[in-house]
């Protein structure tokens, strides 16, 4: 299905055809050029709909973000005045050639883009772990786990988990 993560593409990929899953995480649309930036769990990277690929480009035009989606492209080299020196994959982006929409998303309660206040984070813990900053954490503590238990492993101990040995109350408390 995916040849590449999206944040894993660089100069050395320009030429190759590559297929990409993800979500949107925007939209620029000018008319008859669109541009999204395609983000999944390794980061995000531009993706080019040319008019000459009417199909993919009037398929493009319905996409919103959170959309999750596949893309088969290939890799080109951005011009100099065009380089986003802020992103990783900054130096290239994806020409498509085809497009499909493997879900559609509502519009969600956290925006991606802009700051959510606490209480709305907190709400929808599920969405905020999406978020760069809540991901690297995940994946630190995973990495963290990790290295406990293969220590612990390596030293002979046992990891064992038990049953809860107090009653549960109704309030939910322990």
């Amino acid at each position: 299905m995916r040849t590449e993560y999206c944040g894993q593409l660089r100069l050395s990929h320009v030429g190759q055809q590559v297929t990409l899953c993800g979500w949107v995480n925007r939209r620029r649309d000018l008319g008859s050029l669109i541009f999204i930036d395609m983000r999944d769990r390794e980061g995000i990277v531009q993706v080019f709909f040319d008019p000459d690929r009417a199909d993919a480009l009037k398929l493009a035009s319905e996409l919103r973000n959170e959309f999750c989606i596949q893309v088969t492209g290939t890799v080109r080299a951005r011009d100099e005045k065009n380089i986003n020196r802020d992103m990783a994959t900054g130096e290239i982006e994806v020409l498509a050639s085809s497009l499909t929409i493997i879900n559609r998303a509502d519009v969600l309660p956290l925006d991606s883009n802009h700051v959510n206040t606490e209480e709305a984070r907190l709400k929808y813990r599920y969405l905020d772990l999406r978020r760069p900053e809540m991901a690297q954490r995940l994946k630190t503590r995973a990495k963290i786990t990790s290295l406990v238990r293969r220590f612990m492993d390596d030293h002979g101990f046992l990891d064992i988990e038990t049953p809860m040995l107090t009653k549960a109350t109704p309030e939910g408390a322990r």
